[in-house]
């Protein structure tokens, strides 16, 4: 279990710098003269760069190697860490450069999780997975709003850089490789497998809708509250609170995804976060907005693990990077159409239209997660 808590603290300190970056990224972009719209692009291209490198991060982690893409992911984080020090053009670069770094390192991390648990405690480790990963996150956002305040962004920027340099030598050291027959096939071959199996497509393609959500809200909410005369450290409160929040509710989740069917745990995570972001829509403003912050993080908290056990249990053990890279590259596609469609809905409508939006996208996708997952059917009964 030594190696599964080192990949676990690599975890934490690789999404505790994308947290970092959350409400620093879009501050950064509006004090250089950018409007709601390129904001939504610019912050688009880390799950762009995701996106495109996904296969190739899906083929790496079952065709060559489980660990070597970990690895490199985390440098590659590092390194974008050193190019957000740089001018726009450089810090636009950096952005791309923490996506690349992403497609890499979280389908090869995860299949090599599910490759060293045995098959009765996967819903425990990967719960406890997300519990770190989400704390990562959550100490990333909120730490950031305190370091713009009162040391500026270069300090934000140093630590995305710091936070994943120095794990590099203690993964390389004491993670295994965990690949024993890479497969032959071409990636193509093996995404089509896992696309085919409906328990895998119906978890990736709702967590790619509550992506591009959550993504909508991490970019423009900042603004909302920028408009309203709230300080940076507000913003980084707010999101630290709804990540908090979701962070209690993983651990249980795991459990919950071990003990019932990983399913109807991911439907009552989705059927929470919709209900915060309904209320949302009544609550915007800080300190009633931390209501709406609370149903949002026990959603999420409860249906990442969820969907991440379900995705485990339907792939083939020689498929999981590919099967892994499919599924994170929700994340990325949420994350790609989000922000410019939140961009484009503020041009158009200003930014209380997003609210009610967010909360019908929600909706939506809850429904759709219940129509693929039945095969096309009303049902969860499968």
């Amino acid at each position: 279990m030594r190696a599964v808590w080192n990949l676990h603290l690599a975890t934490f300190f690789f999404f505790h710098a994308y947290g970092l970056t959350v409400p620093a990224l879009p501050l950064y972009l509006e004090a250089q003269g950018l409007s709601a719209a390129w904001i939504g692009w610019a912050v688009a291209l880390m799950p762009l760069a995701g996106l495109a490198l996904r296969p190739f991060g899906g083929w790496a982690a079952d065709g060559w190697s489980r660990k070597k893409p970990s690895l490199i992911g985390l440098a590659l984080g590092a390194v974008s860490g050193l190019f957000y020090l740089g001018p726009l053009p450089l810090v636009l670069a950096g952005r791309f450069l923490q996506g690349a770094a992403m497609a890499l390192f979280a389908p090869s991390s995860l299949a090599i999780t599910s490759d060293l648990v045995p098959e009765g405690a996967v819903g425990r480790v990967m719960g406890t997975r997300n519990l770190i990963l989400g704390i990562g996150v959550m100490s990333g956002t909120a730490l950031s709003g305190f370091l713009v305040d009162y040391f500026g962004l270069t300090a934000v920027w140093a630590l995305v850089l710091l936070v994943q340099l120095v794990w590099i030598p203690v993964f390389y050291l004491g993670v295994p490789e965990t690949l024993e027959r890479p497969s032959p096939h071409p990636w193509w071959a093996n995404f089509g497998v896992v696309l085919a199996d409906r328990f895998i497509l119906a978890p990736t393609l709702a967590n790619a809708g509550f992506a591009a959500v959550f993504s909508i809200l991490q970019t423009f909410y900042p603004l909302v509250l920028s408009a309203s005369g709230f300080r940076a450290a507000w913003v980084g409160a707010f999101l630290a609170f709804y990540s908090l929040v979701s962070v209690v509710f993983r651990l249980p989740a795991g459990y919950l995804a071990d003990r019932f069917e990983a399913g109807w745990v991911a439907l009552a995570g989705f059927s929470s976060a919709t209900l915060g972001l309904l209320l949302l829509v009544f609550l915007p403003l800080p300190p009633l907005a931390f209501a709406a912050g609370f149903f949002m993080g026990a959603g999420a908290g409860l249906y990442l693990p969820a969907n991440i056990v379900a995705v485990t249990r339907a792939a083939p053990p020689e498929l999981r990077g590919s099967a892994f890279s499919l599924f994170t590259a929700s994340w990325d596609l949420g994350g790609l159409l989000g922000p410019p469609l939140g961009g484009a809905a503020v041009a158009a409508l200003g930014l209380p239209a997003l609210f009610p939006l967010m909360a019908l996208g929600a909706f939506l996708t809850a429904l759709g997660f219940l129509w693929v997952r039945g095969g096309g059917r009303r049902s969860m009964a499968a």
